[in-house]
């Protein structure tokens, strides 16, 4: 729970800035842009924004609840203070991805006297200080979550075309590979490993990381020329998509190996 505001200086601002991917990261282009926006907003609202008042989440999810993120968890020891009654970011979605924690912490905000600012929301500024401010503002949270799932079910729906077909809808599958025709083949000396994985787990009753062990001692390469860790053999051999094996002839000397499954 924040605290109630003890704040000497009532125009006194923390900035929140993240960027999720490793791209944005290195390329530092999203967190410039975003720094210059905040800085131009904070003049003209008359706010007092230092440098060392600037938060930089990088390459974390906006799908983790904004406290629990590692900037996330600062900020909010920054705001505990009571020092700062205003907090500014630039987008909402720099903020919140799931409406509920968008809900909670602009009530919390709101309860210890914190003003929220989004800076580009939809092309307009907006802040939480009035009542209205924070039903737009929830409101629009709803909006971009719905339209995050519909984009989602509709890729989905993509995929599934793509993978009813033998087509490419990922872009790396241990265990197949992908033709000039953009079709998936499978990759057989990859299938001879996932089986060995799974009669390493249901016969001989090795655990998953145990596999993962055993295979980067006899320099088993992942799809991409990785070691393999306990978490990708148990999504390796899981995957459903290796069920479209049956449609395609194996190479003739399949099932020499006690592990091949047929």
């Amino acid at each position: 729970m924040l605290l109630t505001l003890n704040a000497e200086n009532p125009s006194r601002a923390l900035a929140y800035v993240r960027v999720s991917s490793q791209r944005q990261v290195d390329e530092g282009v999203s967190i410039e842009a975003q720094i210059k926006r905040i800085k131009e907003y904070a003049r003209y609202k008359g706010l007092t924004l230092e440098d060392k008042d600037i938060l930089i989440e990088k390459g974390v999810s906006g799908g983790i609840p904004i406290w629990e993120r590692p900037v996330g968890r600062n900020l909010k020891m920054r705001l505990e203070t009571g020092e700062y009654p205003h907090l500014l970011t630039m987008k909402l979605d720099r903020m919140f991805r799931l409406v509920p924690d968008a809900l909670l912490t602009v009530d919390e905000l709101a309860n210890a006297g914190i003003s929220l600012h989004i800076i580009d929301l939809n092309g307009e500024a907006l802040d939480t200080s009035s009542s209205f401010g924070r039903f737009f503002l929830i409101v629009m949270a709803g909006l971009a979550e719905m339209e995050r799932g519909l984009i989602s079910e509709r890729t989905q729906v993509g995929m599934n075309q793509l993978k009813s077909s033998h087509k490419k809808f990922t872009d790396a599958i241990y265990g197949w590979d992908v033709d000039e025709n953009g079709s998936l083949k499978p990759n057989w000396y990859e299938q001879n490993i996932i089986d060995y994985m799974v009669w390493q787990i249901d016969t001989n009753g090795l655990s998953y990381s145990a596999v993962a062990r055993t295979l980067n001692r006899q320099g088993v390469k992942g799809k991409k020329g990785g070691d393999w860790y306990g978490t990708g053999v148990s999504r390796t051999i899981q995957n459903e998509f290796h069920k479209e094996r049956l449609k395609f002839t194996p190479p003739s000397n399949w099932g020499i190996r006690i592990w091949h499954r047929t």
